[in-house]
């Protein structure tokens, strides 16, 4: 099946006032009450993304360009792109005050900048191949003998062949940890794999985004006031479907 992904653009996140993205778990409860535990729990059946989000009041022409968006989303029918608008990089990246090279004569930029560097790639890569339902990967990839080059929470995408793809890959670290002398780290991670992955597979560190489909077919009405303001709130889960 082909399927047509439109990206949330980067700079869209800047309008949001409000975000939630939760992982959440589904499990079953049954009844107990003969042992007095009160219920059981079955579960989880799934785990799935799920975000919702608020804009800020806007104004023509950014109000007429997230209309048509979400208006070529078509409803539930369509697939977006969508990530964290806060964790957009592992939090080393987002704590560390980065040092400035030079060219290699010791030039900069025409505006007096040179490069950031300190940061982590922006790309990793699969150490070892495993299998849909695993929870623990080992990535390669990263400075080594760093400290604390992820910690729990810094979120995941990986990409096989390099490329984001048409199956939801994104994944939350449960522990942080020290890369080895060969720029190595073994983690645990959440959701479990959503299929195999092969060693060499890209897993992205910046901008990491998941499928998501429109809650309902009534998601993207902007309401406008009277001086032209407009009011907007999405709401969407995980495209699971996709998922082979």
């Amino acid at each position: 099946m082909s399927v047509t992904v439109y990206d949330f653009p980067v700079e869209w996140y800047d309008l949001l006032v409000t975000q939630k993205m939760p992982l959440r778990s589904i499990n079953q409860a049954a009844a107990t009450t003969w042992n007095g535990a009160g219920q059981g729990i079955i579960g989880p059946h799934t785990q799935i993304w799920t975000t919702e989000m608020s804009f800020r009041p806007m104004y023509d022409p950014i109000q007429q360009d997230v209309d048509a968006w979400v208006s070529r989303l078509r409803g539930r029918s369509g697939v977006a792109r969508i990530g964290n608008a806060l964790r957009q990089r592992p939090w080393y990246d987002r704590n560390l005050l980065p040092g400035t090279s030079t060219f290699s004569d010791s030039t900069t930029f025409t505006d007096g900048t040179g490069f950031d560097d300190g940061y982590l790639p922006s790309e990793v890569y699969v150490v070892n191949a495993a299998s849909k339902g695993h929870r623990y990967i080992v990535l390669g990839g990263f400075p080594a003998s760093t400290a604390n080059v992820l910690r729990r929470g810094d979120l995941l995408q990986i990409k096989p062949n390099g490329l984001p793809g048409t199956v939801p890959h994104l994944y939350k670290a449960m522990y942080g940890g020290n890369s080895d002398s060969s720029g190595e780290i073994g983690l645990e991670i959440e959701p479990m794999l959503r299929t195999d992955i092969a060693a060499g597979d890209t897993v992205g560190l910046r901008n990491t985004t998941s499928l998501f489909r429109l809650v309902d077919d009534q998601q993207g009405d902007i309401e406008i006031s009277a001086n032209g303001i407009g009011s907007l709130g999405l709401s969407f889960i995980e495209a699971l479907d996709l998922v082979p």
